[in-house]
């Protein structure tokens, strides 16, 4: 049987490969492996948007980490910035388009804009024009006699320091943590 089987083959096999033959050169298969697209440009698209469009033009694609070789997991957090073949050249559809790419948050960040700041006016200094009744806070005036215009200004309120406890006699809570020198300039502990 086997015998009978070989000798059936042989004897259809030249016929039948002239025929396999003139029906794969007429195959749509065939022709559209040898069928061109020009290739799109990608780079500067996300690889997400770059993958699609070329698979939808009948290539196959290929990625690769072409700064530092990090592995690809998540596609929309790759820009692509090379390709294989280049943008206009022609490749039969179903050829591998290899894409270079680099992770989105490789570059640096942007850089601020830098913005004016604006300009304190500084205040006058501690005794600077102040009279000799700065202290009970009764007057100000331009000298050290306390000579020209008076104005009579109530006394700051001072915040309170929570924690010190160390009240001066003037009314000022201490911020100090210590008595020790607390209350200086303030007329003493009360």
């Amino acid at each position: 049987m086997v015998v009978l089987a070989a000798l059936l083959l042989t004897g259809c096999s030249s016929k039948a490969a002239a025929e396999a033959g003139a029906t794969k050169s007429a195959s749509p298969s065939a022709t559209a492996s040898a069928e061109s697209v020009a290739v799109p440009n990608e780079v500067g698209k996300t690889l997400d948007k770059a993958q699609k469009e070329l698979e939808g033009l009948g290539f196959k694609v290929t990625a690769s980490d072409s700064v530092e070789g990090k592995t690809i997991i998540v596609k929309a957090n790759w820009d692509v910035i090379s390709q294989n073949p280049t943008a206009g050249s022609p490749a039969p559809k179903s050829s591998t388009i290899t894409l270079g790419v680099k992770h989105n948050t490789d570059s640096p960040p942007p850089t601020p804009t830098p913005t004016s700041t604006p300009t304190l006016t500084p205040a006058a200094p501690v005794g600077a024009g102040v009279g000799a009744d700065a202290e009970a806070g009764a007057g100000v005036g331009t000298g050290s006699g306390g000579g020209g215009t008076s104005v009579n200004l109530p006394p700051v309120p001072q915040a309170p320091n929570v924690g010190s406890g160390i009240i001066c006699k003037d009314g000022y809570l201490w911020p100090g943590t210590t008595r020790q020198g607390a209350c200086h300039g303030h007329g003493g502990i009360r």
